[in-house]
């Protein structure tokens, strides 16, 4: 559907794809259009509601500054000038190819360590960001960010700002000469949908030479690579990507038990729900020192307050690593058209997250103090680029959302072994779709490279998947993005909330959960109520309202639902 409503009470439209909006959101949205730094227009999805500060489903392009309660940024990578090789057998810059668009066929790593291909898109992520030099033993130099991940040779994962000298690198080989003790060799020609590559081990490391801190500063790119989570440099080493989780297992409904409890009460005794976290550390040791140096170097030192607003930081979000959170955060088993089997996640930063968002939100406010009665509401408070609290603030969102995704990846390595302990023995399908929202990206839109921030929103780019969830007893899909310029390439995160949870506590009771989560193993207990169906908008409506956003891949039906 078109674009249904267009507001103009402020100093740009606010175009929504959803004639139902509450006054209270087109309240917030009119306020925001009055900010002096929005650009072009805002765009609202279809499963647009009230927020805090910001509206929920709006997409929100902003010039030379970011509003903290809006949430979030992407995370930084490798100058533009930057070479990926593509399995065409081209090489191409990171800037090039994200000025292209569209998918590119491009080289990564399995979890068996062998190169194989994969679809990616690429972006800018940041402007005038800081740089590092690492240089291999090849001679070859590659400048990023000193956050940015490399993959280790035993297949771990460091930051750039944390490699040593003759550290050994994940190599990377794709010519005749590299691949001479190869087994197997990826034939460099343009893949269809159907791309079935040969593997290749590789034959020796990549070491790195030198690692330095330089002056100079420059915008910086990066890929998204769903299936996978990294890709290869034509410097010849492999490096993380940037990036709720879908993944699609090898077994069919058939292959599930007749009774999904001890589905649901496996992975409930697996991941931790609700304000509830493990009893002691579960994840990696890597991870944990790879987050807490940041953590303890760069961010506490100038902010203790964060400190003081989590007591015993440490261990909470350490023990809070692979566990889900409460609210609209949830674990599935699903099933699509096919009958084949699902596990869908949402989840975020957790408590520390949270503890950060609101630190920076009051200081943003108080940093503001004498211009916020200028303000059209005082949750609106920003930061303008340039200044210090706005790289502090880009600094410690960058790594809740690092922590975020290490989250992500620590519950479904639980879920998944938990499965295994009740269900038939399955694989991982390449089908994974990842997908996040309540974040801001540097992205070039109607000509001007702007910060976009979609809070609520996935992003829907040409070609690109995503993941809408519906409510507890109703349908979800995997969609391909249609890369609509006026929704800035942007679509709905789910299909909203029409009611408070408040509200829903009220009118709803545990009986009215039974009926309405029928077929679906789930608590539908009293403390569960906020989150029934009932609560939420028409999936089915939403989704008619962005056909010109996204098309539907898969439709989804979950037969387990874990809830905090």
């Amino acid at each position: 559907m078109p674009i249904k409503l267009v507001l103009n009470k402020g100093n740009v439209p606010v175009k929504i794809y959803t004639d139902a909006v509450e006054s209270h959101a087109l309240d917030q949205l009119t306020n925001i259009s009055k900010l002096p730094f929005i650009h072009s227009h805002i765009a609202a999805m279809p499963d647009v509601h009230m927020g805090i500060g910001a509206t929920i489903g709006s997409v929100i392009p902003t010039k030379g500054a970011i509003i903290p309660a809006a949430i979030g940024v992407d995370i930084g990578c490798f100058i533009g000038e930057t070479e990926i090789p593509l399995l065409n057998g081209t090489r191409v810059t990171l800037k090039k190819l994200a000025e292209q668009g569209g998918e590119h066929w491009i080289y990564s790593i399995d979890k068996d360590q062998k190169i194989t291909g994969a679809k990616a898109t690429a972006k800018l992520t940041r402007k005038n960001a800081s740089l590092m030099r690492i240089v291999l033993d090849n001679d070859a130099e590659i400048l990023c960010t000193p956050d940015h991940q490399f993959m280790l040779r035993d297949g771990k994962w460091c930051e750039a700002k944390n490699l040593q000298i003759m550290t050994s690198l994940m190599p990377f080989y794709n010519n005749v000469e590299e691949i001479h003790t190869a087994k197997q060799a990826v034939q460099p020609k343009p893949p269809d949908k159907n791309l079935n590559l040969g593997k290749l081990i590789h034959s020796y490391n990549h070491k790195v030479k030198s690692v330095e801190f330089i002056e100079q500063k420059a915008d910086v790119y990066c890929l998204t690579v769903p299936e996978y989570g990294n890709f290869a440099l034509s410097a010849g080493v492999f490096v993380h990507n940037c990036g709720m989780n879908a993944t699609r297992l090898s077994i069919k409904a058939k292959d599930l038990p007749d009774s999904l409890k001890k589905v649901r009460l496996a992975i409930e005794e697996a991941v931790p729900v609700g304000f509830a976290m493990h009893k002691s550390i579960k994840a990696k040791n890597s991870t944990i020192i790879t987050l807490n140096k940041i953590l303890e170097e760069q961010i506490l030192p100038k902010h203790p307050t964060i400190i003081k607003m989590m007591k015993n930081i440490h261990r909470t979000w350490t023990q809070q690593l692979g566990s889900l959170g409460g609210g609209n955060h949830f674990i599935e088993i699903c099933l699509d058209e096919n009958q084949d089997v699902w596990i869908m996640l949402h989840s975020g930063s957790r408590g520390i997250g949270n503890v950060m968002g609101r630190y920076f939100i009051g200081l943003a406010k108080k940093d503001m103090e004498q211009h916020i009665a200028q303000l059209p509401h005082k949750d609106l408070a920003y930061f303008t680029e340039g200044t210090k609290y706005f790289t502090d603030y880009v600094e410690a969102v960058h790594w809740a959302q690092e922590y975020a995704l290490f989250n992500r990846k620590e519950m479904m390595n639980l879920i998944l072994e938990s499965l295994r302990k009740v269900l038939k023995s399955f694989n991982i399908t390449k089908e994974t779709i990842n997908c996040h929202h309540n974040y801001v990206a540097v992205e070039e839109h109607f000509g001007e490279q702007v910060f976009l921030t979609r809070k609520g929103a996935i992003r829907a780019g040409l070609g690109e998947l995503g993941i809408i969830p519906g409510s507890m007893g109703t349908k979800s899909y995997i969609v391909r993005g249609k890369g609509n310029p006026d929704s800035f390439c942007s679509c709905s995160h789910g299909a909203g909330r029409k009611m408070s949870r408040a509200a829903a506590k009220k009118k709803f009771s545990h009986r009215d959960m039974e009926i309405q989560t029928q077929g679906v193993e789930c608590r539908k207990d009293k403390d569960v109520v906020d989150e029934i169906p009932g609560a939420y908008k028409s999936i089915d409506e939403v989704m008619q309202n962005q056909n010109d956003l996204v098309e539907a891949v898969h439709t989804l039906k979950q037969v387990v639902c874990v809830k905090g």
